[in-house]
């Protein structure tokens, strides 16, 4: 495969994987740093329109797989190459990493707050 073809993947993965934890895990912060649970409902729905999101966004630079196990069960069934996983993985983890910092940078001290709060001392 051309390389300009990895890149296009690595990108429609890294970015799509990034939006999913990010609108995914952001909602689970939300709702529980700042006491916002009203039900198992809006955390669904944050994590459907993440999901949505990211599949708009990046189908078309991409399969859009946004999970090494989808991508992993797409090569064990031969609808992939093996020679895509590497590139799929690494963008896929890539951004979730990205995304689970950006998600610290903004809730850090919330996080901090919540845990002398709630006197749940862990080393941040």
């Amino acid at each position: 495969m051309r390389t300009a073809g990895y890149r296009r993947e690595l990108i429609g993965e890294a970015l799509g994987t990034f939006l999913l934890v990010l609108f995914g895990c952001g909602a689970v912060a939300v709702s529980v740093l700042f006491h916002a649970h009203q039900g198992l409902m809006q955390v669904a729905l944050a994590w459907g329109i993440g999901v949505t999101l990211a599949i708009y966004l990046t189908r078309h630079l991409s399969c859009a797989h946004l999970n090494p196990a989808v991508s992993l069960a797409m090569v064990v069934s031969g609808r992939m190459s093996p020679r895509k996983l590497p590139v799929y993985l690494a963008s896929q983890f890539a951004g979730a990493i990205v995304a689970g910092l950006v998600l610290y940078a903004l809730f850090a001290s919330s996080i901090a707050a919540y845990e002398v709060v709630n006197d749940n001392y862990f080393f941040l």
